[in-house]
This record gives structure tokens, C-alpha cells and sequence, in this order.
């Protein structure tokens, strides 16, 4: 990971930090640990806490190091194609920490009493709703997948029904436009919008009611995303077992 030539413990801080480094190194050695935390809405100790996981004294000797690496004639902009499997592994156990699985817990009870549930995505995460979509159906009630955001019909409700719509948005980046406006028309209506991405402070994350996070690097192959879908898989499918836990138990 970056100069190491293992994966380190990093907590869901040290992640938001990591995965800003990795998107912006050009500019990130020029930063100051001011800056870096601003930009990361995390504190200077945290950062400093990330570097010395880093094997690094403080925030200098880190952007001596990320510099180092970056001047090694055998680093490439085009990230690899292969997973890291250590930092898959990773992400899936930080998705099972006590405080993730508080967030799922809140978001299965909303869903256990929402009638419709509406799943929506863009590119891979398409498909990620639509896996949603599916396994919801098959162990808890019928949900449907919104397939071409951009040719549907905005779901207009009565006010006093909008309790019974949930809309779950799965976004890598929570930042493609075409799923802002969608969400947003939802929420206009006070429809609970639920967010599976894997950045917390992106825009989809800040308009919706509910995130879940998942934690992967952000692999960009030209203008194409590539990161791991693999973590969020994973918690699509603990939330909809959650859920569907719940469900019974309000049945019996």
C-alpha cells in the first residue's frame, strides 16, 4: 500500500485520508497537514496518527517518502488491474466494526417498514442495484430496480404516503450528476434516501438521509472507475440479511 509493502491497520479515518492521498498525490506533497485535514474534514492529530501507521515520525517525513515513490521509474499513474487482496479483506472487516454495523442496523429498521424500496446506480453499481434488487425481493418483499434514471418518470407521492418509498442509490463516487438529480427529486418529495458509496462526504452522501459506507481505493483507468465492487457487495448483502432478520422476527 503506497511505499509499504503491506497493508497497515487503517481505521475509517486513516481511510477517508488514504483515499485522498492516493486520488491527488501530484498535489498532495505540496500540502501543508493544514491543508490535508481542511480538505479531508478530519483533524491534524488523525493525520498524524495515519503517518506514523506509515511507518513515518509526522506529515514531512510522509510527503519524503510519497515523493520517493512516486520518482521510482517503476510507478505508473494506471493503477494495476489485479486486487489487493489484504486491503479487501480490510474493507470488509471495517464494514463489520461496531460503529458500521450501528448504521446498518439503523437503515434495516427503516427498511422493514418501507413498503416499496427502489434501488437505483449508474454503470457497476447498476448492477450492484439491481443485485440488491433481487436478493431483497427474494427474501423480503418485492423491490424494483430503476434502470435508466434519465427515461423514468419521476414517482410522484401523497405526502402522507412517502414514509412507505425508500430509495437506496449505490454510487462509487456519489458524485455522478445524473444520480444527484434523481435523488433529489425524491427528497423533495420527504422520500428516505439511502446511500451505499464509497465516499462519505460526496455529494450523494451529504443530500441523503442514510449512508452506508464501503471502503476501496479508487482505481481510475483513463476516465473509466474501476475500484472493487467486491466491499460493497458484501454490505449490500449484510444489510438485506439484517433486514430480512428483523422482518421475521416482527412476523413471529
Amino acid at each position: 500500500m503506497l511505499f509499504l509493502d503491506y497493508t497497515p491497520d487503517l481505521t475509517e479515518t486513516d481511510m477517508i485520508i488514504y483515499r485522498f492521498i492516493v486520488k491527488n498525490m501530484d498535489n498532495v506533497i505540496y500540502m501543508r497537514i493544514r491543508d490535508l485535514a481542511d480538505e479531508t474534514y478530519c483533524s491534524t492529530a488523525s493525520i498524524q496518527r495515519f503517518c506514523q501507521k506509515f511507518e513515518c515520525v509526522g506529515w514531512s517525513e510522509f510527503k519524503t517518502r510519497l515523493k520517493l515513490h512516486m520518482g521510482n521509474k517503476n510507478f505508473t499513474k494506471t493503477y494495476p488491474t489485479d486486487l489487493d487482496t489484504n486491503e479487501i479483506i480490510q474493507s470488509i472487516t471495517e464494514t463489520d466494526s461496531n460503529d458500521n454495523s450501528h448504521k446498518i442496523d439503523e437503515v434495516a429498521e427503516i427498511l422493514v417498514n418501507c413498503k416499496h424500496v427502489l434501488w437505483i446506480g449508474a454503470g457497476t453499481s447498476r448492477i450492484l442495484a439491481e443485485f440488491g434488487s433481487v436478493t431483497y425481493s427474494s427474501l423480503i418483499n418485492m423491490s424494483l430496480l430503476i434502470r435508466e434514471p434519465i427515461d423514468n418518470p419521476i414517482i410522484k407521492t401523497n405526502p402522507d404516503e412517502a414514509d412507505d418509498y425508500c430509495l437506496i442509490v449505490c454510487s462509487v463516487s456519489g458524485e455522478n450528476h445524473v444520480m444527484i438529480k434523481y435523488v433529489a427529486n425524491f427528497i423533495k418529495q420527504g422520500i428516505p434516501v439511502i446511500a451505499i458509496t464509497n465516499n462519505p462526504t460526496s455529494t450523494i452522501a451529504k443530500m441523503s438521509q442514510y449512508v452506508l459506507t464501503y471502503y476501496a481505493t479508487e482505481q481510475m483507468i483513463d476516465s473509466d472507475n474501476v475500484t472493487s465492487q467486491t466491499p460493497a457487495m458484501f454490505l449490500i448483502e449484510k444489510l438485506i440479511r439484517r433486514t430480512s432478520s428483523l422482518s421475521r422476527a416482527k412476523d413471529n
